[in-house]
C-alpha cells in the first residue's frame, strides 16, 4: 500500500515539474545563438550611400518635385543645384570630376542605361505632378 502512495507521489512530482516545460512555445525562427552557439545572427540590410550629382541646370533637376526626388533616391543618387559662382560652389573641374565618378559608379550600380531610366522617370513625374515649365 505504501508503494502505491510512493509511486503516486513520484508521478505527481514528475508531472508537475515537466508540465511547464511542455507548455513552452518553440522558437519561431529556427536556431538562435542560445540553442546553437554556431548559428549566425540575422544580418540587417545594408544601407547604400546616396551619391550626389551637382547640376547648374534647374530644368534637369526638377527641384521640389517629390516624385522625382524619391525616384532618384531609390536609384542611389540625388541631384543638387549648385550655382556656377557662389560662396560654397565647387569649381567647374571639381564638379566635372565628381559627376564623372558618380556616373561611372551608377553604370556599375544601375547599368549603362541609367540616364535613359532617369529621363523616363523625369517625364513620368512631370506628368503625374503637373510640373511643366511655362
Amino acid at each position: 500500500m505504501a508503494m502505491k502512495y510512493a509511486v503516486g507521489i513520484i508521478f505527481l512530482i514528475v508531472w508537475s515539474v515537466s508540465s511547464p516545460l511542455l507548455a513552452q512555445e518553440p522558437e519561431p525562427f529556427g536556431e538562435t545563438t542560445t540553442t546553437n552557439p554556431f548559428a549566425k545572427p540575422d544580418k540587417l540590410p545594408r544601407e547604400r550611400a546616396i551619391w550626389i550629382l551637382y547640376s547648374t541646370d534647374t530644368e534637369k533637376v526638377m527641384a521640389g518635385n517629390v516624385c522625382f526626388e524619391e525616384a532618384t533616391e531609390k536609384m542611389g543618387f540625388q541631384y543638387v543645384l549648385m550655382p556656377k559662382e557662389g560662396a560654397v560652389s565647387l569649381s567647374g573641374y571639381e564638379r566635372f570630376k565628381n559627376n564623372f565618378w558618380v556616373s561611372v559608379g551608377m553604370c556599375f550600380r544601375r547599368g549603362p542605361w541609367w540616364p535613359l531610366v532617369v529621363n523616363h522617370r523625369r517625364k513620368r513625374c512631370r506628368i503625374l505632378m503637373g510640373d511643366f515649365p511655362g
